[in-house]
């Protein structure tokens, strides 16, 4: 299970790449929504899905912004 999935906030702002295992387990636990699929197949013994390419995290995640020094 090789591939990267961009993670978008809930306001559709990028935030970071992750895994493919990682991308499953935010989708399955109802914290994030496929928003487009992979070419990719991931099969398991009973059922397949399509790989997710970009999902939206269900919830907003406030981002540190950087600091400008002076």
């Amino acid at each position: 299970m090789n591939g990267v999935v961009l993670v978008l906030n809930q306001n559709y702002e990028p935030l970071n790449v992750t895994n493919l295992p990682r991308a499953f387990r935010l989708v399955f636990g109802l914290k994030a929504e496929i928003l487009e699929y992979d070419h990719q197949v991931v099969r398991t013994v009973t059922r397949e899905f399509h790989a997710p390419s970009v999902i939206r995290l269900q919830h907003h995640v406030k981002r540190p912004r950087p600091r400008v020094r002076l």
